[in-house]
């Protein structure tokens, strides 16, 4: 039986997606590009973004009960659809290898100076690996209870240091013209795209109970609290602001007097490690999915133990000889991104626009047929579950 997310854990989802990449090295990264006009790019992207996921969405109640790769190989055809799923599981990756190694550096950075590598890299891997098992509807739990703290955290922060930010440090605009926006944009691609992960949710979500001004509420929520983190970082850092390697913790640092960080900035900073480490998960599950569907495996053991692997095998590499940004910063990974998030729906979606009568009668009638075993099947468990439970009772 696959256990469902409901419309909100699957708006809550987007929402910790969007926000997720955004408030580590994002912001000076994207600073040495486009400079004051960095949130501008953000912005844009982001809205895209949002318009992007209603767009997935569509495709989703089109798709009903089936999964991705079905759904693909009804528009796309078997071959295009086993090429878009190396890409999709190319993005996976880079998104993992991203939080990953970002994750380490801040911990390093914020917490334990001279912490070894394999003492952070294991637990993570026994908690990403005990979440994937569990599927996403866990991932998706763990995320609905940390997602308000996420919010009120992050607008204390922006409370307590607004009072520093100097507005001047945003003019002049467009001083060079939109070149460096375009340029920013497409160098940074990699660390948007950030509803990819949708992709491998397709059969898995109710839309029983849906309510579309749920979701519009989540992805606004999302744009304006990166909007109001970037408005913080660069009013506060300006010219400074590509040696301020992680966003959130120097806001929390100067917020806290500059020379420490109290209880509650503290608190916000760990609590955005553990946010890290759910969405860790969710594009673990993700890839594990991609792999399942690649190669036509049911088991989840082997795609659960490749990718934690991958993530081992990343960490030491990256330990001894790669920076972040030589991975992030070069055209492939934008590339990646472009076809993974921008490409890809439009493609979907043509492709089931063109489909013939008979054949989409055909794919409309097997998902019915998908949807009514899948519900006979869960009557199934409960049953046997309510029957095992009676029995133990007796």
């Amino acid at each position: 039986m696959t256990l469902k997310v409901n419309y909100r854990q699957l708006s809550i989802l987007v929402f910790m997606s969007f926000i997720a990449l955004k408030f580590l090295a994002l912001p000076s990264l994207m600073y040495l590009d486009s400079e004051n006009m960095s949130w501008i790019v953000a912005l844009v992207i982001m809205v895209i973004d949002g318009l992007y996921v209603f767009l997935l969405l569509d495709l989703m109640r089109k798709c009903k009960h089936r999964n991705i790769l079905d759904f693909m190989t009804a528009t796309l055809g078997p071959v295009m659809s086993r090429v878009f799923l190396v890409v999709l599981m190319l993005k996976y990756a880079l998104v993992i290898a991203n939080i990953s190694k970002g994750l380490e550096f801040f911990v390093v950075e914020n917490f334990y100076e001279k912490l070894n590598w394999v003492v952070f890299v294991l637990p993570l891997l026994l908690l990403t690996g005990f979440m994937v098992y569990k599927g996403v509807r866990n991932i998706a739990r763990v995320s609905e209870i940390i997602c308000w703290a996420i919010i009120f955290g992050c607008l204390y922060l922006a409370v307590k240091s607004v009072m520093g930010v100097e507005p001047l440090n945003f003019l002049p605009l467009f001083e060079d013209g939109v070149t460096p926006l375009f340029k920013s944009g497409f160098n940074h691609l990699s660390w948007f795209g950030s509803c990819t992960f949708m992709f491998m949710l397709f059969g898995k979500v109710d839309f029983s109970r849906e309510k579309i001004g749920q979701m519009i509420k989540y992805i606004v929520c999302s744009i304006l609290l990166v909007m109001l983190i970037f408005f913080i970082f660069f009013g506060l850092f300006e010219a400074t602001a590509p040696i301020h390697t992680f966003a959130i913790s120097d806001i929390s640092q100067f917020s806290s007097g500059h020379s420490s960080i109290d209880e509650l900035s503290w608190l916000v900073v760990a609590l955005w490690v553990t946010a890290q480490a759910v969405q860790l998960a969710l594009y673990s599950y993700c890839m594990v999915e991609t792999i399942k569907a690649l190669f036509n495996i049911r088991s989840n053991t082997f795609p659960i133990i490749f990718v934690l692997l991958y993530i081992f095998l990343w960490s030491y590499v990256g330990e001894m000889t790669v920076r972040l940004e030589r991975v992030f910063l070069t055209p492939y990974a934008s590339i990646v991104t472009l076809v993974a998030q921008y490409v890809l729906p439009w493609l979907m979606l043509i492709g089931y626009g063109t489909m013939g009568k008979a054949k989409r009668q055909q794919f409309e009638m097997s998902t019915e047929q998908n949807a009514k075993e899948s519900l006979q099947n869960s009557k199934n468990n409960r049953a046997k579950t309510a029957k095992a439970v009676k029995n133990e009772k007796a």
